[in-house]
């Protein structure tokens, strides 16, 4: 009899757990969902308020949005908003220039969303960050990302074409190529 009791609770338990599981992921997910558009929306009130421009508030917020849009990809890594996630991370660590875990981001975003909706963006915003940020610069990563967004199919004209020009001067620092470029137009 004591078989049976034990039996039945373990699979009651068990038909319990499996019944409740989908709801209370579905309900995290968009919790924190919610909580990354309330820290968002926090951040740029307070970019909106001049007086609270240098805030310290900001620089903590701006850590919390990092922490909450962590926690969304590391809890829901395969799931579509979590490549946004990822997106915003790129972008708010390269404003906060920690470039290192900024390029971190993107790579993984390229890696686990090849198709993201803003692929451009981020093979423009990585190639960059190497040309121009990240000391002692890498030319084999910046020609790796901008040959990546040549690439790309709904690339403007005049963006592929300077992409191109870049590239034949590649041997050149960013600064030493905006001369050679002013030099060339004053011509």
């Amino acid at each position: 009899m004591r078989k049976i009791t034990l039996i039945l609770s373990c699979i009651c338990i068990l038909f319990y757990s499996c019944e409740n599981k989908p709801k209370v992921v579905e309900k995290s997910r968009e919790m924190l969902k919610a909580k990354i558009m309330e820290m968002e929306d926090s951040i740029l009130l307070i970019k909106d308020n001049t007086e609270d421009k240098n805030s310290d508030m900001r620089g903590i917020k701006n850590i919390e949005l990092i922490n909450r849009l962590t926690a969304y990809y590391t809890a829901f890594p395969k799931d579509e908003y979590a490549a946004d996630c990822l997106f915003k991370l790129h972008m708010k660590l390269t404003e906060l220039n920690a470039h290192e875990k900024a390029l971190g981001y993107g790579d993984t975003l390229l890696l686990n969303f090849p198709n993201y909706k803003n692929k451009d963006i981020i093979l423009e915003s990585m190639g960059s960050t190497y040309d121009v940020l990240v000391e002692p610069r890498d030319t084999s990563k910046i020609r790796y990302y901008y040959s990546l967004l040549l690439k790309e199919k709904n690339l403007p004209k005049e963006k592929r074409e300077d992409i191109v020009n870049r590239l034949k001067h590649i041997d050149l620092d960013f600064f030493a190529y905006i001369q050679l470029n002013d030099k060339e137009v004053s011509r």
